[in-house]
């Protein structure tokens, strides 16, 4: 499925002195195709794009990126955390590094209004640095990261065009297909093309399935 864009001749009949019809091949028309090579392309980079943000996933509440949509109120106004501070892991320890050590006491009051249900407290060796422990890994919290999980894998496999999901490319490629036809009926080739396309996409629907189980078990275990 790796080829470009399939083009076919169609084939019309005109009638002759004899009353007969006889095919005349018509240069100017072509047939509607399929571009097999962008379609992978698009396919492909669903199932790396879901193979990253399972990465994540399985984080779960040790990710470091947990308080990147926060946003602090600082005595510049309502900032986003990323503005204000950066977040690493160290041992079991989220490591908090602040742009401007003032900011910390907003930090840590965010921190607490979150809902995270952690505290983060100043280092007091480095006033640039807060210290947040890492939640421990519990059944509930494996069932979170399940549940996030799932919500990801339908969003890439079955999610709108802005998502660009499996099926968003799949409705795309059919739209653009029946278009060509014009209204025409299509031909037992162009039948063909659909149904090779259709086996391209649930290969990758298969993929993209193998990889949410792999995630899902890589939580469980």
């Amino acid at each position: 499925f790796h080829s470009s864009g399939f083009q076919l001749a169609k084939k019309k009949t005109k009638t002759s002195k004899k009353g007969k019809e006889e095919p005349v091949e018509e240069d100017d028309a072509e047939a509607a195709n399929i571009d097999f090579e962008d379609a992978t392309v698009k396919f492909q980079s669903v199932i790396e794009k879901f193979n990253k943000a399972a990465s994540e996933a399985k984080l779960g509440k040790t990710n470091p990126k947990i308080f990147d949509k926060l946003s602090v109120n600082t005595h510049d106004g309502e900032l986003p955390f990323t503005s204000v501070a950066q977040t690493s892991v160290k041992g079991r320890n989220f490591i908090i590094t602040l742009f401007d050590p003032e900011n910390s006491k907003h930090v840590i009051n965010t921190i607490l209004g979150s809902g995270l249900n952690m505290n983060a407290q100043v280092d007091p060796s480095n006033k640039f640095t807060l210290k947040v422990p890492l939640p421990p890994v519990t059944t509930e919290t494996k069932n979170e990261s399940v549940k996030h999980l799932k919500e990801i894998f339908e969003k890439f496999k079955h999610g709108s065009a802005k998502n660009n999901s499996l099926s968003s490319i799949r409705s795309e490629v059919r739209n653009k297909f029946t278009k060509q036809l014009k209204g025409h009926k299509s031909t037992d080739a162009e039948n063909k093309l659909l149904t090779q396309f259709e086996k391209l996409h649930k290969q990758y629907s298969d993929k993209l399935n193998e990889s949410f189980k792999t995630a899902e078990s890589s939580i469980l275990k």
